[in-house]
C-alpha cells in the first residue's frame, strides 16, 4: 500500500506546481526551489517532490541542470486549467507522444496511396473546420474527421484500426488544444488552418516525406501551444 500512497502525493505535489506555474509564481528561466525547500513547504518527502520534478521535466516544462538546480523553461497557457484537470496533462502529452508516431505515417502513407474520392474527403472535413472555426463554432468532431480521413487514406487498415481504438483515450488532448484555439487570438487560429494546408498540399502533390513532415509539424505546434502561452502572444 505505501507506493500507492506515494504515487498519490506525487501526483498531488505535480499537479501543485503546475498550478503554481500557470498562475504565474515562477518566470520562465527562473530557479524553483531547492527539493528540500519545497519539500517542507509542501510538507511531502523529498522523493516525492523529485518524481514531481521529473514529471514537469518528461512534459518539457522545467529542465534540470546538473549541479545548478531545476529551471522552469516553458510557461503553460493560464487557461489550461479552465479546460482540463491539470492532474490529466501527463496523460495528454503521453497522447500527442503517441501520435507523433502513428500520424505523420498515415500522412505518408496517404500521400502514396490516396485515391481522388479520399482526397475530396480530406478537403471537405479541412473546409468543414475552417468554416466552423470561422463561425466560432469548431468542435472536437471536425479536427477528428480531418485526422481520420488522412488516416482511411493510408490503405494500412491496421493502423485505421489502431487509431480509431485510441480515439477516445486521444479525444481529451484534442478537446483542450482546440479550446485553447478557440479562446486564443486570430493569428493562433490562422496557424492550425495552415497547418491543415500544409498537410493537404503534400497530399494532393504524393509527396510522403513533406506530408509526414507537414503532419509531425502540425503535431508538435499543438503540443507547444499547449505548453507555452508566449507562442500565443
Amino acid at each position: 500500500m505505501r507506493p500507492i500512497e506515494r504515487q498519490r502525493l506525487s501526483d498531488a505535489t505535480y499537479q501543485h506546481l503546475l498550478d503554481e506555474l500557470m498562475a504565474g509564481r515562477y518566470e520562465v528561466g527562473e530557479r524553483l526551489p531547492a527539493e528540500t525547500a519545497l519539500a517542507s513547504r509542501l510538507e511531502v518527502s523529498r522523493p516525492v517532490v523529485r518524481a514531481a520534478l521529473q514529471r514537469l521535466q518528461q512534459d518539457g516544462i522545467v529542465v534540470s541542470r546538473q549541479g545548478s538546480g531545476t529551471y522552469v523553461q516553458r510557461m503553460p497557457s493560464s487557461d489550461l486549467g479552465r479546460h482540463i484537470d491539470t492532474a490529466k496533462l501527463s496523460r495528454v502529452l503521453q497522447g500527442f507522444e503517441l501520435r507523433l508516431v502513428l500520424e505523420p505515417l498515415a500522412a505518408r502513407l496517404a500521400a502514396r496511396h490516396r485515391s481522388v474520392e479520399q482526397l475530396r474527403l480530406m478537403e471537405e472535413a479541412d473546409a468543414r473546420m475552417r468554416g466552423a472555426m470561422e463561425r466560432e463554432e469548431v468542435s472536437t468532431q471536425e479536427d477528428l474527421a480531418f485526422h481520420h480521413a488522412i488516416a482511411a487514406a493510408s490503405g494500412n487498415t491496421l493502423l485505421l484500426e489502431t487509431l480509431e481504438g485510441l480515439s477516445q483515450q486521444l479525444k481529451a488532448g484534442i478537446d483542450v488544444t482546440l479550446a485553447l484555439t478557440r479562446s486564443g487570438t486570430q493569428q493562433r487560429q490562422r496557424q492550425v488552418l495552415d497547418e491543415h494546408q500544409r498537410i493537404l498540399r503534400a497530399i494532393r502533390l504524393s509527396d510522403p516525406e513533406s506530408a509526414g513532415i507537414a503532419m509531425a509539424f502540425h503535431l508538435d505546434q499543438a503540443r507547444n501551444r499547449l505548453l507555452d502561452r508566449q507562442l500565443d502572444q
